[in-house]
């Protein structure tokens, strides 16, 4: 088997640094990992991140038509951006023939994926290949996942990605989803692994044993959180096990790794209580700091909190939640 590997640091990566990536970031990302001979470099989002909208985000977070003119030449790679239709609008795609871009990632939730095919069949006219990610996919239960595949069916991408967004899946979970849609959709699957309970490593290995065969990484694991799977440890494991076919380049997979550590990520990634709380419960990380604040005002358990958060399946990331489940909780009255 030999897996397609995608670094997506440019773009999921910027949820550390606010999308703030120099120049020179960029040019070493790409080019060194061309050199690395990584399949396909995510540049970033076109339109902005549907998760986290910043009124100071960095060049990555839009991806302009200079930004992307300036990406440095690839010999090996493709580049891809990312879409989210909830803050893309679908014309916001009309000029990337004219870049160096060649994929388009369209990502939704479960709950509005019905807007997916038209940016699939919009970038398909425009002789570009595309992914769906589906995000929040532990939101998902099998039901709802038929439902998706048939929705997807109807403008089938090159590639339908499972997204573990808040880390919470275990490899049993990722098999199952893995498979269920490996059985419904006659398109290649991918895994996109979040590190919340440190098995990032154990769920993309899982999704391919179960059949996928596209895998998402990112340098050093910088993501939001508790990070991705680290593309380092992806090109390692690829290159050690021999189950596995790669044609990368691990020594140049860790050069590049180590200019984000030394240059880019303004801390190192670390999984602590936060990170572990967020995966276990079941919710956005984005949670996590403000459920804490409120059930230390009413004087709650902030797990139990983060528990119930996770059981209501939050579309949007709202304080008005927190305090919802906090007076439930209290009977209405802070501590």
């Amino acid at each position: 088997m030999k897996p397609v590997l995608l670094d997506c640091t440019l773009r999921d990566g910027g949820n550390q640094n606010d999308w703030q990536f120099t120049p020179t970031d960029v040019h070493t990302v790409v080019s060194t990992l061309d050199a690395a001979r990584v399949d396909v470099i995510e540049v970033g989002y076109r339109g902005g991140s549907g998760s986290r909208g910043s009124s100071t985000a960095g060049p990555t977070a839009h991806c302009t038509p200079e930004f992307l003119a300036a990406l440095p030449p690839t010999s090996h790679a493709e580049l891809a951006v990312m879409v989210v239709p909830t803050v893309c609008p679908v014309e916001a795609m009309a000029d990337l023939p004219d870049s160096p871009i060649s994929m388009v990632r369209v990502a939704a939730y479960p709950w509005n994926i019905d807007g997916v095919p038209e940016y699939v069949r919009a970038a398909r006219s425009l002789g570009l290949r595309t992914t769906v990610n589906l995000m929040a996919v532990s939101y998902a239960d099998l039901d709802q996942l038929a439902e998706i595949a048939a929705k997807v069916r109807s403008e089938l991408p090159d590639v339908m990605y499972v997204a573990d967004s808040f880390g919470s899946l275990t490899p049993d979970g990722v098999r199952e989803r893995v498979e269920f849609l490996a059985g419904r959709l006659d398109c290649p699957i991918g895994i996109h692994a979040h590190n919340n309970l440190g098995l990032a490593t154990a769920n993309a290995l899982a999704a391919m044993d179960a059949g996928a065969t596209w895998l998402d990484a990112s340098l050093c694991a910088m993501a939001r959180g508790a990070g991705n799977l680290a593309t380092e440890q992806a090109a390692a494991f690829l290159t050690a096990w021999s189950a596995y076919e790669t044609h990368t380049d691990l020594p140049a997979v860790c050069e590049a790794a180590e200019y984000v550590a030394e240059q880019v990520l303004p801390r190192p990634m670390t999984v602590r209580r936060a990170e572990i709380a967020s995966g276990i419960n079941d919710h956005h990380y984005y949670y996590q700091d403000r459920l804490e604040k409120a059930a230390a005002r009413y004087g709650l358990d902030p797990w139990e909190v983060g528990r119930r958060i996770g059981l209501a399946r939050p579309r949007k990331v709202l304080d008005d939640v927190t305090e919802t489940v906090c007076q439930e909780m209290s009977g209405g009255l802070p501590a």
